[in-house]
């Protein structure tokens, strides 16, 4: 259970400890303080799968594990090599680069996109600061193909200086939108102060000035495929349902070529650090103040116990169970998240706590909590029976990510690329069972000293930072005395509830009114809850708005009539398990997850949040202040392209109860009363508004205690508004003005299609040919992105795709009766943001007065069968979809997802260009620009006048696309002066009054 605001958090720890990843006890009396925790029961071995061992004659390893998976492969292809190789000055970075070089093809299959899009696959990448991973998901009989394009392009990559050149303006494009990020203009300051000789003194993307000059660096580009890109530093890890006798022979074949030559870089040694260091890091956008201590860690020693203790710190003492998030989140408010990363690296890394601070007045103070925390942990062993409790949690986490082959493959990647192989996996958690409470307090004595780190400050630039940079807190200069951990009520790793509070109420002999959707699993580790109550946010009153989220955050982020919310989560903790809230405009859901050894145990904490929920003052202030604080700081500030599809929301939905963001407005929450949230329970979260939906490995009793448990709530059926909308007349902007060198793009209109006619099905055709999501070879993406390397992604949907940037494939939960049609345009340079709007524009307008051709029309619908497979790989994905089934009405014949398929084969292309014809035009649309300079924006879209592209110096670029620049940049854009105008961001979402 995780507040919202640690979905930004999260991004900084998994840039802080680059990508990071639980067995049963007994009920045993709790061990006091100090005392020796009690011997873990240990299987014979922790991983769940079998795993097959192969080493070629080259050195390249291959792992095979075979898994039920539906059909499913993922095949990756670990390089052990990430920014930490960068050792030559000038070339940061360009681990990262040249990752989106492998894209390119070889000479035997130049046009990689296009073989592994046409059998349907979900492929991408990834860098780190210690490897690199290529992965790809695909249905089992296209392993053979795998097979071959992979083994190919790791030994005879080719691309062309003018292909390298593009890309450098894509990756460049990439560091400008993370500078709109606060978390990673944050992450960069510190490695760079933290770290003076190793090469984690930079980010993986690199120092800027390296990325400028990286479309100079072609020749170099060569000669790092043929140092790193070798057998011996290479792991391939396929898992799913396949043959392995015939997976090993084709990869025998195919990479047997392969030439050794790999030799390791002489990464430089970091020095001992011998003093505190201080820095405060001002953010061009507006932030809450970010506060980070950084320690330097040490690199992954998997039978070291006192390395391993030290990766429990975050949990023991910073985690939501522990004593100063208990006051500095919950009791005092001061901090809005607080959170840590203590992972591994392949040599020492940082560990780090953050915390981000409500008011600048407090840092000082938030920041001698931590050392507090620090100092406890040195100076007092951990409470035994939490330390068994943390590794409770470690292992359930670990085993309740492995049910694909693709989430299999993703948790063992960092292990592999760190030691080559996955016996570390049982070595850690051995080692883990052995630590003492002792241990922990000699790592922490050993780890977490004030010379050992580097403090940092995250600020909105200007503001006024109280001497921080030279002010020096050490666990010695606090008043008072060190006191032992006290933990507020545990529950016990395995007890659910405590006997001494109100039991659940037994249930009526009514039941639910509407039957559920089950989707029994048993060879699932886990089982998916999802509860959909018919309500969202076009529910919310008038000048009420947020009500609908503000409430599933009151039942899912706070206490229940019984337990405090501190209490839940430790009841929690020891289960790895959690439940949240998904709210859109028609749907609220709330869902857990939990190992199905405690299902049972989790499903008693979850039904209790649900009926029972506590509705307390203070937990009612915490989260509307935070959802204020997401509005104000993050919405605004943290990404254009967020802000630039929620200012698209609200102009193509303009009039309605669509129009709104789901968190409301800043006026509009900071009016909500408790009571206001009561009546809104009592109205909406009804046993006959509840569609209950159970997945994977739960029995009959089980469901029975949901179904049961349900049937408790009041009856009750609400009315819901029914959203109509017209479309725009011409053209119609709104320039968001906010600072920045880049300017993101979105543009859309309503369209009046639901999920399951066959003119859906077609739109989706059409729509993947032309943008879709995440996916190099859709059209739009080949022409701004591949073609003229202004940024790093551009796509189109016809349905609703909230938190694009986090998602590869599209989410359930957001059904709505209206829907719109919207292309992404990611951020490109300002100077180029007309050239990107009329070639998209230009590209929608081709394709609404031609459609698609034969070709086209056959290579996409042949991608979407098998692509479509990954939409839902996971039970929870598959009961969410079955869910917006119900939804739609479109249950029979399997739901959507089989629909999909077989819809595949049915559509014609007539049927797939009169629905282009139908939905799709240029000439009628909602645009919405973030940009700086908007005055300067307004005149150049007013003025009509040729908006030519600018490339970076020395680059060339074919003769053809010259000439098709020289059409895009006339392009007409038919804008009248009274359909455009701008909004200064603060005005973002304040209220009715400030966006008029």
């Amino acid at each position: 259970m995780q507040p919202r605001r640690l979905l930004a958090a999260s991004a900084f720890l998994a840039l802080a400890a680059c990508h990071s990843m639980n067995s049963t006890q007994s009920n045993s009396a709790v061990a006091g303080v100090g005392a020796s925790p009690a011997p873990h029961a240990r299987s014979a071995s922790v991983f769940p799968y079998p795993v097959e061992r192969h080493t070629l004659a080259n050195g390249l390893e291959v792992r095979f594990i075979p898994m039920a998976s539906g059909g499913l492969v993922s095949y990756w292809s670990i390089v052990r090599t990430g920014s930490r190789d960068e050792v030559e000055a000038g070339v940061t970075g360009f681990a990262h680069f040249f990752e989106h070089m492998m894209f390119r093809g070889s000479k035997r299959f130049p046009q990689f996109d296009e073989i592994v899009n046409g059998i349907g696959a979900d492929s991408n990448a990834y860098t780190t600061d210690d490897y690199t991973a290529y992965h790809l998901g695909f249905a089992k009989e296209d392993l053979s193909t795998v097979i071959e394009v992979e083994a190919d392009r790791f030994q005879n990559l080719d691309y062309s200086k003018d292909q390298f050149q593009t890309e450098s303006g894509a990756v460049y494009g990439e560091y400008r939108k993370g500078r709109t990020q606060p978390f990673e203009v944050l992450f960069e300051a510190v490695q760079n102060a933290a770290f003076d000789q190793h090469t984690y003194k930079h980010t993986t993307i690199g120092f800027e000035a390296d990325i400028q000059r990286m479309k100079e660096q072609y020749d170099y580009s060569k000669s790092f495929f043929q140092r790193f890109y070798r057998p011996e530093n290479v792991v391939v890890v396929v898992a799913g349902d396949f043959d392995a006798k015939a997976a090993l022979a084709k990869i025998e074949k195919e990479y047997a070529p392969w030439k050794k030559g790999y030799t390791a870089p002489a990464v430089p040694k970091e020095p001992p650090q011998t003093a505190q260091r201080r820095i405060t890091v001002p953010f061009d956008g507006k932030t809450l103040p970010t506060l980070a201590i950084n320690w330097k860690g040490d690199a992954l020693k998997p039978n070291d116990k006192t390395m391993m203790a030290a990766t429990l710190f975050g949990e023991l003492a910073f985690g939501e169970t522990s004593s100063i998030y208990e006051k500095l989140v919950l009791d005092e408010q001061k901090v809005e998240a607080l959170d840590s990363g203590f992972g591994y690296n392949r040599d020492p890394g940082l560990w780090s706590v953050f915390a981000l601070v409500k008011d600048m007045k407090d840092v000082a103070a938030v920041e001698s909590e931590i050392w507090n925390s620090v100092a406890n942990l040195q100076k007092v062993p951990v409470d035994a029976k939490r330390l068994n409790d943390v590794r409770s949690r470690l292992k359930y986490a670990f085993l309740s990510g492995l049910s694909t082959p693709n989430q299999v493959c993703g948790a063992l990647a960092q292990l592999v690329a760190i030691t080559g192989d996955l016996d570390c996996i049982e070595q850690m958690y051995a080692t883990l069972d052995a630590v003492t409470p002792f241990d922990v307090q000699a790592a922490a004595s050993l780890y977490l000293k004030p010379e050992r780190s580097t403090v940092a400050l995250l600020h909105t630039a200007g503001q006024t930072v109280p001497s921080f940079s030279t002010r020096m807190v050490t666990p010695t200069d606090r008043d008072g005395q060190v006191v032992a951990y006290q933990s507020t009520t545990f529950f016990g790793a395995f007890e659910f509830a405590d006997p001494t509070l109100p039991s659940m109420p037994l249930p009526p002999a009514d039941g639910l009114s509407q039957k559920p959707v089950l989707m029994p699993v048993a060879s699932d580790p886990n089982v998916a809850f999802k509860l959909w109550f018919q309500v969202g946010s076009q529910d919310d009153a008038p000048g009420k708005e947020g009500l609908a989220a503000l409430t599933a955050a009151m039942i899912t982020e706070a206490g229940t009539a019984a337990r405090e919310y501190q209490q839940i989560l430790e009841a929690l903790f020891p289960l790895a398990a959690g439940y949240g809230n998904s709210v859109d405009k028609e749907m609220t859901i709330l869902s857990g997850r939990a190992h199905k050894d405690v299902a049972d145990r989790f499903a008693e904490l979850f039904l209790d949040a649900v009926v029972h929920p506590g509705f307390r003052e203070s937990d009612f202030t915490r989260l509307r202040d935070q959802m204020v604080s997401g509005i104000e700081n993050e919405l605004r500030y943290s990404s254009d392209e967020e802000l630039g599809k929620a200012t698209l929301v609200q102009s193509v939905f303009a009039g309605s109860r669509y129009a709104h963001i789901d968190e409301g407005t800043v006026a509009s929450l900071k009016a909500l009363t408790l009571d206001d949230v009561k009546g809104f329970y009592k109205t909406n979260f009804t046993r006959d508004n509840v569609v209950v939906g159970l997945g994977g490995a739960y029995s009959k009793e089980l469901q029975q205690k949901v179904e049961s448990t349900l049937a408790t709530l009041p009856a009750g059926k609400p009315t819901h508004p029914k959203t109509k909308v017209g479309g725009p007349k011409g053209l119609n902007v709104t320039l968001v003005e906010k600072p920045g060198a880049s300017t993101a793009i979105s543009f859309g209109c309503p369209i009046d299609l639901a999920r399951g006619s066959r003119e859906f099905y077609a739109l989706w055709i059409a729509n993947s040919w032309l943008g879709e999501h995440r996916n190099s070879v859709s059209h739009l993406y080949q022409v701004i992105r591949e073609a003229r390397g202004m940024n790093y992604g551009d796509y189109s949907y016809i349905e609703a795709y909230p938190n694009g940037g986090r998602r590869n494939t599209p989410p359930s939960g957001v059904g709505r009766h209206m829907q719109m049609f919207e292309v992404w345009v990611r951020p490109v340079p300002r100077e180029n943001a007309l050239f990107a709007l009329r070639a998209a524009l230009r590209e929608v307008d081709t394709l609404a007065k031609n459609g698609l051709t034969k070709e086209q029309f056959d290579y996409q619908r042949k991608f979407l069968k098998n692509y479509c497979l990954h939409f839902a790989e996971t039970t929870a994905d598959r009961l969410g979809w079955a869910l917006d089934d119900r939804f739609f009405g479109t249950e029979k014949n399997g739901g959507h997802l089989a629909t999909f398929r077989k819809m595949m084969d049915d559509i014609t292309l007539d049927e797939v260009n009169a629905a282009i014809k139908k939905h799709l035009q240029a000439d009628d649309l909602y645009i919405a620009l973030v940009t700086e300079k908007a005055e300067e924006m307004k005149a150049a879209l007013l003025s009509g006048a040729p908006s030519p592209i600018t490339y970076p110096d020395g680059t060339t670029q074919p003769p053809a696309q010259l000439e098709e620049d020289k059409v895009i940049q006339s392009y007409p854009l038919k804008l009248q002066p009274a359909n455009v105008r701008i909004l200064p961001v603060d005005q973002m979402f304040a209220g009715a009054k400030a966006n008029g």
